[in-house]
């Protein structure tokens, strides 16, 4: 029934939960987003616009040896492998516009808050209009499935963009949140966490909204070892930092990185008892950006594009549909509903 649910969700999820959920304790879950990452890479690999723009791409000849392919389908397995090579082949990819295969956000602001908030709590709280450090009043799925016997404790989170902790309310509910440039607290340190803190308190001379997505892998990869978390939400920021900065060349390189870190998470956790065979992994963003050469780097309400979103799905139970080309509509705030369905399956 799982892949009935994936292939129609416009149909089948858009309505809020009226009856409580009976979840099973040995379903295990990661989303992962990476933050502002567009539809077209996803689907068509490195944009030649942007690549041979050298205002955009500082060298070309090497991006080009790293990511260019003639055909597009070959092109965007150069970025993205683990997604195209191995997800695509055993799980589902939804959002090629190009088949009318559609994913959008449902807020109008197409900005980080709202679209975190709209994929974590299922609705578009129309309060919440940008990127401001306020407690969100929304609860989310995370805190709704600490509350569950089956989950209960066994909730984390890790994210490099410093916001989240308001975006999640940690105040409120005590959630498990380790994010931006906070260190790892924890009593038994792997030399990776030290140097992870290290790094962090020593290294970093300025840090900023965002750490290193890398960093953020190594926190999350050693808690998942060491506590074996059912739910976990990683988030990467690279994608969009380098978007921001108008640096095309190092937008696809932490594309690639990110998809790099998800398959070596992958193969972790299928490595371990407690996850192989019963983890499913949802990755996808929380908004697109400008569709043209001229506004790539930028996404909003004005920004022609912004709303424009994509989603992959692998685990068991999910049907290996591939790339969707069938005609759909689906909505950032269905995905909670997605989740839920997962893990009650």
């Amino acid at each position: 029934m799982l892949s009935l649910i994936l292939v129609t969700l416009s149909v089948s999820v858009t309505n809020t939960q009226k009856t409580p959920q009976i979840f099973n304790s040995e379903n295990k879950l990661f989303i992962i987003t990476l933050d502002g990452f567009r539809w077209q890479e996803v689907f068509n690999g490195a944009d030649p616009s942007l690549l041979y723009n050298t205002a955009f791409t500082s060298d070309t000849s090497l991006t080009k040896a790293l990511y260019w392919h003639t055909d597009k389908k070959e092109r965007r397995k150069k970025l993205m492998p683990f997604l195209w090579n191995y997800i695509a082949a055993k799980g589902q990819v939804f959002g090629n516009r190009e088949y009318n295969n559609n994913v959008n956000v449902s807020n109008p602001y197409a900005l980080s808050y709202p679209g975190y908030s709209e994929l974590l709590t299922g609705s578009v709280d129309f309060g919440i209009t940008g990127n401001h450090k306020k407690k969100n009043r929304n609860k989310n799925v995370l805190e709704v499935l600490n509350s569950t016997e089956s989950y209960s404790g066994k909730i984390a989170a890790f994210t490099s963009w410093n916001m989240f902790p308001y975006i999640l309310n940690k105040e409120r509910n005590g959630l498990m949140i380790n994010s931006g440039v906070e260190e790892v607290d924890s009593r038994e340190m792997s030399s990776s966490e030290h140097m992870l803190n290290v790094l962090q308190s020593e290294v970093i001379e300025e840090p900023g909204e965002t750490r290193y997505d890398e960093l953020t892998y190594i926190a999350c990869k050693e808690y998942v070892r060491k506590h074996k978390p059912s739910v976990v939400f990683l988030s990467f920021s690279g994608t969009d930092d380098a978007g921001h900065d108008k640096r095309y060349d190092q937008y696809l390189q932490e594309a690639a990185d990110a998809d790099r870190m998800i398959a070596e998470l992958w193969r972790i956790v299928q490595s371990m008892p407690e996850y192989a065979g019963k983890t499913t992994f949802l990755i996808t963003t929380d908004h697109g950006r400008g569709s043209k050469s001229s506004n790539w780097n930028k996404h909003g309400f004005f920004v022609s594009g912004s709303s424009q979103t994509w989603y992959a799905v692998i685990g068991p139970g999910i049907v290996a549909n591939g790339e969707m080309k069938t005609k759909n509509q689906v909505f950032q705030k269905d995905l909670h509903s997605l989740i839920m369905d997962i893990l009650a399956r």
